[in-house]
Order: C-alpha cells, then structure tokens, then sequence
C-alpha cells in the first residue's frame, strides 16, 4: 500500500509538496494547530464539530479560523468533514452489514434520502446500488490494470495466515503525511530530522505507518498517514527532549494498539502487496471469520530496509482492530 523512508525504494517518486512536509519554525505554529483540528475531527467521525469548537481546538477566532483551515488544507470544514464522513460510508457499504439506514446515521446525516442524495452525487450511484455492485473494490478494480486484485487470488505470491493477537499500546512519535501512501518518504526524511539531534531516533526502533484512508475510495492526493517511530523506553510526552519537540515543531505522540485483539497478516514481498492484502483481508477473512473490524484505526508495521533488502524479502505485517467476541 506504501513505503517509507527507511524502507522505500530509492529510485522511488515523492511528493514534496504539501504544507504536511514542510518544515516549521518555533514562531510559525499554524500548520501544527491546524494538524489538531484535523485530528480531533478524525476522533469525532461522523459528528460534525461546530465551527466554534473546532476554531478553540486551534486557538484562532472563529473568522480567521474558517480561512486559516481552508487556505492550508483545501477545503472548507465542511466539506472535508463529509468528505471524510462519505470516504467511511463507502467502506462501511463495502465491507460490514449494517443497514444503509445506520450508516447514513453514523455519517451524520439527519435521513436516508439527505444521505442517498449525497451519496450519488459524490460516488455516482446510490448506496445501495453501490453495495449491490460490489462496492469500493469493485469499482476501483474497473480502472487498474493490475493482474491481481486480491492477495488471495495471486498464485506468485507467498501463502499467508492471518493470526488473532493481543497488541498493547506502545507511545510512538508522529507526523502526518497527506498523498499517495507511496509517496511519503519526504515524511519519514523529516521525522528523523528532528527526532535525530534529541537521541529520539534509536537503532532498533519499530516503524509504524497508520494508515486512514482507503485507496479504493480517496482520491490518492487526499489520502491520510501518520508516519511513526516507537521511542525509547522510558521516554513519554513529559521528557524535556521530547516536549520541547512537541512545542516547537509538527511532530506529535500516539499510541500504536490498544490493549485488544487485532487480526495480524505478515507479508513477504514488496509494499505493492498491501493494497491487495487489505482487500482480502476485509473482503474474504473477515466475513468467513465470525470476527467484525473495531472502531479504532488499524496500522502496519515494516520489519526491514529495502535499501539493503530485495523486494521479494521485506516484511511488513497488517494489524486490523476486531471488536471483543460477545
């Protein structure tokens, strides 16, 4: 689905663009106070947050607020809100059962008819012409060219078994990346320089990408990711090398797990695989498995550096939240 810095191909295109990859200075906290706008509307899915809460979150008037989150992210508040909230309806018709009903209400909207008309408008078809079709899979695949869509269905590729695994919460350093997930090395490239200088960037470290967006249904320059480095023990929010970081430039912490079950696949081979494995995974384990996907993000986890690893042998494992047994 994508790569990283430390683990990218180096003949690889990036994306330099984009005010996510630009360095800040202590005096121009902007793009930091918009980037806990952005987060507490992704805590919020489905809710549409008040212009005056959102603008308290950033510290600005609600006036220059509005013009502020428009001119750096694109958009309006509300249109990246349903956006975002249209972006998860997609999924939710593509890959769980609920009725159409309950997910235009966790959307937000006030009925099934505002939902529908909205719905059409953003994807062409009604929602449930859209499950009926095979939903976000389904209409991506009719534009690629790849020979395999679905990692289950690619006889070239290593067998592989999804595993059912506790995973506790571990602090991690973030940034986030907005663009094509294969196009984020610029993001890893300035995790490490800051965490560097502090001695916050040690050997050994677990790379993490957490991933918010489904490529089948967001358009690629819109596509969300934090790029993540495990710190060292010892080493929370409160430490003064990393507050001081937390301060003064885009950076921010997170938790990577929580506590629950995940359902893990390791796969063998290059970051190309993902996307298909992730469609399996989602179109093919989770209905045969009796288990629903959680609430929470899932992430993945890269294992070695494709600067010293052929493609066919790097590791990278997908852990997807499941919702407790009842």
């Amino acid at each position: 689905m994508h790569s990283n810095h430390q683990f990218s191909k180096k003949n690889q295109e990036t994306r330099t663009g984009g005010w996510y990859n630009v360095p800040m200075s202590s005096g121009n906290t902007y793009q930091k106070r918009i980037q806990r706008v952005l987060r507490h509307i992704e805590k919020r899915a489905g809710a549409m947050p008040s212009l005056e809460e959102l603008a308290a979150v950033a510290h600005f008037s609600p006036f220059h607020f509005h013009r502020v989150f428009k001119s750096l992210v694109g958009e309006s508040v509300a249109a990246y809100v349903r956006r975002l909230a249209l972006q998860n309806a997609a999924q939710h018709l593509s890959y769980y059962q609920e009725s159409v009903t309950d997910i235009a209400f966790d959307a937000g909207y006030e009925s099934p008819e505002a939902f529908t008309r909205a719905f059409r408008s953003a994807f062409g078809v009604s929602p449930s012409q859209y499950r009926k079709q095979g939903g976000s899979p389904a209409f991506a695949i009719k534009a690629e060219a790849a020979p395999y869509h679905f990692y289950h269905t690619n006889p070239e590729v290593y067998p592989v078994k999804v595993q059912v695994k506790t995973v506790e919460p571990a602090l991690v350093a973030s940034l986030r990346h907005i663009g094509a997930y294969d196009a984020c090395e610029p993001a890893w490239e300035r995790l490490c320089e800051i965490l560097r200088p502090a001695g916050l960037c040690q050997e050994g470290a677990t790379v993490y990408g957490v991933c918010y967006d489904d490529p089948d249904t967001t358009p690629a320059e819109k596509c969300r990711m934090d790029v993540c480095l495990t710190l060292p023990k010892g080493v929370d929010a409160n430490t003064p090398a990393l507050a001081g970081l937390l301060q003064t430039t885009e950076l921010f912490t997170q938790h990577i797990g929580n506590g629950g079950e995940y359902a893990c696949v390791l796969i063998k081979g290059p970051y190309s695989l993902l996307h298909p494995a992730y469609r399996s995974l989602f179109g093919e384990w989770l209905p045969q498995s009796g288990r629903e996907p959680g609430d929470s993000i899932g992430f993945e986890a890269y294992y070695n550096d494709p600067a010293q690893t052929p493609p066919e042998e790097l590791l990278s494992e997908i852990f997807i939240p499941l919702k407790p047994l009842r």
